[in-house]
């Protein structure tokens, strides 16, 4: 019997949490951290860079980019990817609204102005032909969000930004470790950026990395809060910037950074065991009648990577998400809606993840909406986010009849087959749940 009508629950282990930790800290980091203490090395100010420098040489060698700068955060990260690109007061960047909003804040950091474009269905990341037609002779660049596994089109958004003469700059703060076409996502646009906030796939509390293969890039990213590292600069133009900055002080704090390296160096070992994990679990469901793994472009490396699965109504007695979820979490299994209408800008009140309806942007009765053109002054094209109409980004249901599964990061054989049963079990018992649900 279904857990849900009574029965007992097909996922039993104990240690579910063990099994879905994320980040894995262990001794050697409080080591690193500690020694960092009993040396008096907390302060990268002297010039000796130490753990940062390490990190950022790891990332240029695992991204296979030729420079990285560590910052305090990833938002600042990106700041510095779209300052490096030149994008100044005045500039419009396109990028999509079905995003957290910290990858808006460094466009208007930067003094430029956001202008959303739609999403693609499939996929949920930028739609080609809708950046195409929001390009205006004010555009500087296109900000591309990878989302959670899910690499951009980045052959389409690539040839309109060299057809446009605008630059790419990729944010792949939740897509660390995911391949397009076999090149790692951050090592593709003109400038990137990666985050260390805890959760992420690459994690140390908080951090991040700028990304590019462009000295130019590289050169002027470095003036913006980087200033004690700009005499080693190759162009005379931009190493006599040293002593001075054109922004603040970004550096990762030396703490951060060791804890990153640490964690960078297990990190292909724990990115492999997440994407055994990840197929398994998918291929293992995929088997169950009413349930698959949805396809994928042809330029993603995986299909589970996202970790969806397609449930199919109609061969489980026509079962809304909301109910098979509702029965899946009463079997123990933690899957969740990655419906539109259940992902929530943070600290709101249960705002949607859609920025273009945010009172920044959309505005509200108290003038919300006129900080943003104080903020960026009189030199921004004004806009009017309230006719801003992007179709697929509102529309509640997508991705319709998905699921999202958990993530595993340890070697979980026996966790996976009790979540094949709870699925079995959904996908033999479907009727007594809708009939249940109705009262029928």
């Amino acid at each position: 019997m279904l857990a849900l009508l009574g029965g007992d629950s097909a996922v039993t282990a104990e240690d579910h949490d063990y099994y879905t930790q994320w980040p894995i800290y262990t001794e050697e980091e409080v080591e690193v951290v500690s020694s960092l203490i009993r040396t008096n090395s907390l302060s990268s100010a002297s010039g000796s860079y130490g753990p940062i420098q390490e990190l950022e040489d790891l990332v240029c060698v695992r991204w296979g980019v030729k420079y990285a700068i560590a910052h305090s955060s990833g938002t600042s990260a990106l700041r510095t990817a779209l300052f490096g690109v030149g994008v100044v007061p005045g500039d419009e960047v396109i990028t999509q609204s079905s995003v957290h909003p910290f990858n808006c804040l460094p466009i208007i950091g930067c003094g430029a102005v956001p202008v959303f474009a739609d999403i693609d269905p499939n996929t949920l990341t930028l739609d080609p032909q809708d950046i195409e037609r929001k390009i205006t002779d004010r555009t500087k660049a296109i900000m591309v969000v990878h989302w959670r596994g899910m690499p951009a089109d980045l052959d389409s958004i690539m040839d309109i930004a060299r057809h446009y003469s605008i630059k790419v700059v990729e944010d792949n703060a939740v897509s660390q470790g995911t391949l397009h076409r076999g090149r790692m996502l951050g090592s593709i646009g003109d400038s990137s950026a990666i985050s260390f906030q805890d959760g992420k796939l690459t994690s140390a509390g908080e951090g991040g990395v700028f990304m590019t293969n462009d000295v130019e890039v590289y050169q002027r990213a470095a003036t913006l809060g980087h200033y004690e590292r700009l005499k080693d600069l190759p162009d005379p133009k931009w190493s006599s910037v040293s002593g001075f900055s054109f922004g603040e002080k970004y550096r990762m704090a030396t703490v951060t950074a060791a804890i990153a390296v640490v964690q960078m160096k297990k990190w292909d070992q724990r990115l492999e065991i997440r994407k055994e994990n990840e197929i398994k679990l998918g291929e293992t469901i995929s088997e169950i009648k009413g349930f698959s793994v949805p396809a994928v472009p042809d330029y993603v490396e995986s299909r589970y990577s996202r970790g969806f699965v397609q449930f199919h109504p109609q061969q489980l007695a026509g079962i809304t998400r909301e109910r098979l979820i509702e029965a899946l979490n009463a079997e123990g299994a933690k899957v969740q809606s990655p419906a539109r209408k259940d992902s929530r800008i943070p600290h709101t009140q249960g705002l949607q993840r859609m920025l273009h309806k945010h009172p920044v942007f959309a505005g509200n009765d108290h003038g919300t909406e006129e900080i943003l053109w104080e903020v960026l002054g009189l030199s921004a094209p004004r806009f009017d986010y309230k006719t801003v109409a992007l179709p697929v980004t509102e529309d509640p249901e997508l991705p319709y009849d998905m699921i999202q599964l958990p993530s595993f990061s340890r070697p979980a054989g026996e966790l996976i087959n009790e979540y094949a049963t709870a699925f079995d079990k959904i996908a033999l018992n479907a009727n007594s749940l809708t009939r249940d649900s109705t009262g029928i």
